[in-house]
């Protein structure tokens, strides 16, 4: 047997440390026991626009190792046109406790490509030339992987059970184009559930979905192969014509 206690805060009343025990176990306990068999990652929100000169990463929380952390004002990243691939990074600073709190530092950071260091956690990553802006809209599901001026949240982490999984704003843009482009029956049934979904999709779901357009060996063990895997099956609906983005600007010069 055990037993909950709630505790209730009325004026007048003196406020005792165990009422504030009860709350804090309540607080911090509940995500980690709903999350418990996930992976690291954004669990909610950090949706990413950007400025003239910056990335303003969105309010959200994340799930590093097994504690959650909360994004409460929109943060910003400056950024600068580098013709290289820059990846925009959540890092993670060990814990400091003391009798009071347990504190962890996380600040955004730009690497060169992406880190293989496990308190790094992957935002987003752009190629930006000189002269121009990054954007983060899109014109397609395949314009998402645009090689220049493009951010790209592809790779970015969401917490899923066992292993990390794609945005759900990516899997959301899926299901739209595919409805557009006319897919039915078991299809548009699927298109329907990512719709509706408040959560990051399981992997395990797209994967088994990209198995049964594309075939079992298809590789789908990343977040890159899973949305590739989905550009593959938007080209069946789309009658097989080809739906690569392109990978470099094209430029038109016209002399007299």
């Amino acid at each position: 047997m055990w037993v909950q206690k709630i505790p209730e805060f009325h004026s007048g009343h003196i406020l005792k440390r165990e009422m504030m025990a009860e709350l804090s176990a309540y607080l911090y306990r509940l995500g980690p026991l709903l999350y418990q068999n996930c992976a690291d990652g954004i669990v909610s929100g950090c949706m990413l626009t950007t400025t003239e000169d910056s990335i303003v990463v969105n309010p959200g929380i994340i799930r590093y190792e097994g504690d959650f952390y909360l994004i409460r004002e929109p943060q910003l990243a400056l950024y600068a046109p580098t013709n290289t691939t820059r990846v925009l990074n959540l890092v993670f600073h060990d814990q400091v406790q003391t009798d009071s709190f347990v504190t962890r530092e996380i600040e955004l950071a730009f690497t060169e490509g992406a880190s293989s260091e496990k308190r790094y956690m992957e935002l987003c990553r752009f190629k930006l030339q000189p002269g121009a802006r990054l954007r983060y809209t899109y014109t397609s599901f395949a314009d998402r992987e645009t090689e220049y001026d493009t951010l790209n949240i592809i790779h970015a982490p969401f917490c899923g059970m066992g292993r990390p999984t794609l945005s759900p704003e990516i899997t959301a843009h899926f299901a739209r184009e595919a409805l557009d482009v006319g897919a039915e029956g078991t299809d548009a049934m699927f298109c329907m559930m990512l719709l509706a979904s408040k959560e990051p999709v399981q992997a395990e779901a797209l994967e088994a979905y990209i198995h049964s357009k594309l075939g079992k060996g298809y590789a789908c063990h990343s977040n890159l192969g899973m949305y590739q895997g989905l550009i593959s099956c938007l080209k069946q609906f789309k009658g097989g014509q080809d739906t690569a983005a392109p990978k470099r600007k094209a430029w038109s010069i016209m002399v007299d």
